[in-house]
């Protein structure tokens, strides 16, 4: 847990740092509204992925101790090379599969819900992914791989894959050659005909070379991001579960086993039901909702309110039992689903966002929780609690803005 604590301020720092850059060189690289959808996406997916990783390590580490066929050296060079090898061809099909299997790509689709393309994006985390994709690394623990240094390979490639979800970096000659860059990235992200389903690598992009699914930035053609069937919408619930329900209604429709089965593991796209909607046009306009003068500021203080709790949970999780975990995990998800409805200009937003600050930061504030709170906390609770009903109150007298999307070019 301590590494991820470890890593929220460091990401956070480079988010802020190429926000600051962007702003300097005239670019819009950020929208408010996409981009605290992403940070909350990325704030919960920690809470709920870092549960789920330590199962899927569990395993890992029980079918090294039983069917591992070899014995490395931690000391040895060559297990850190075999391992970083390994680990980067079976996360390019991983990646691969979470693009060409509809029940994958039901939860892998999240990270590409966002019609922008910033470090922002790169938190934006499927809640599920970790349920499907230990599968795809138990070849490592089978030849024997230690848990340690699977772990920290996994760690250093997520760590590297951070940066190259920006769009400041240009072409880098013969690095996008070899590994992934952001160049190689940014045509991942997109929805052009000639980016689907490309450029699947983590670390080294030599795979995508090899298996025949590279392509490469045109500078004729600009990247535009988003997923064909956009999101529309800036709830991170509904953004991690919204495929998930098309899949089951399409489930439902399909007749007879082998049909639904098909439903389940055809590649997206393939099986065509009621449910389907028209693909974007490219020069369609983005999914854009009106931002009013005191959003931002409310906006900034509820996700700093859901960092410090997703943060206060990493510490604390240990020392919990899975009710309470489960329970606080479900408090803070409610918080980022309730400040979405204020975004989306939905009817009654302002005063049920209203209700849950009293039903969350209540308990704070009387001491009421899973644990004994020092004052402190209650305190600052309290303030969070005052500052945040005023700035509500004025967001209720500002009027609720009008849910439907502005025009805004896709490029």
């Amino acid at each position: 847990m301590s590494l991820i604590l470890y890593a929220i301020p460091f990401f956070l720092a480079f988010i802020a740092l190429e926000y600051v850059i962007s702003k300097r060189k005239a670019q819009q690289v950020y929208r408010f509204h996409d981009a605290v959808t992403s940070l909350n996406i990325g704030f919960i997916s920690e809470t709920i992925r870092s549960v789920l990783k330590l199962m899927s390590i569990f395993v890992y580490a029980l079918v090294v101790e039983q069917v591992a066929a070899f014995e490395w050296d931690l000391k040895n060079p060559a297990v850190w090379i075999v391992a970083f090898f390994m680990y980067d061809f079976f996360y390019y099909w991983a990646h691969r599969s979470g693009h060409e299997v509809n029940l994958l790509w039901a939860s892998h689709v999240v990270h590409h819900s966002s019609e922008e393309f910033n470090l922002s994006t790169a938190l934006r985390q499927s809640w599920t992914n970790q349920i499907f994709y230990w599968i795809f690394y138990l070849p490592m623990a089978i030849v024997g791989i230690p848990v340690k240094v699977f772990v920290i390979i996994a760690l250093l490639s997520a760590l590297y894959q951070f940066w190259s979800h920006t769009r400041l970096v240009g072409k880098l000659g013969w690095a996008d050659r070899i590994f992934v860059t952001p160049s190689n990235h940014r045509c991942h992200h997109g929805r052009n005909d000639y980016c689907i389903d490309k450029n699947y690598g983590g670390t080294l992009i030599i795979w995508d070379r090899m298996f025949g699914t590279y392509t490469e930035e045109r500078d004729d053609e600009p990247v535009i991001y988003g997923t064909l069937t956009p999101l529309n919408s800036w709830n991170p619930v509904w953004g991690n579960f919204k495929n998930y329900t098309t899949l089951w209604r399409d489930m439902r429709h399909a007749k007879g086993l082998h049909a639904k089965l098909h439903v389940v593991f055809a590649p997206p796209g393939l099986v065509k039901t009621s449910t389907d909607q028209t693909p974007l046009a490219l020069n369609t306009q983005r999914f854009e909702t009106p931002v009013t003068r005191w959003q931002p500021i409310y906006g900034w203080l509820a996700s700093g309110v859901v960092l410090a709790l997703v943060i206060e949970l990493l510490r604390v999780a240990p020392d919990l039992s899975w009710p309470a975990r489960l329970a606080f995990t479900c408090m803070i998800v409610l918080n980022t689903a309730g400040l979405s409805r204020i975004f989306e200009g939905r009817a009654n937003a302002v005063k049920l966002e209203a209700g849950r600050c009293l039903v969350m930061l209540g308990p704070l504030v009387a001491g009421v929780w899973f644990y004994p709170l020092p004052p402190v906390v209650r305190v600052g609770a309290l303030g969070v609690l005052v500052v945040s009903m005023a700035l509500l109150y004025l967001l209720q007298r500002d009027g609720t803005p009008s849910a439907e999307t502005h025009a805004m070019e896709a490029a």
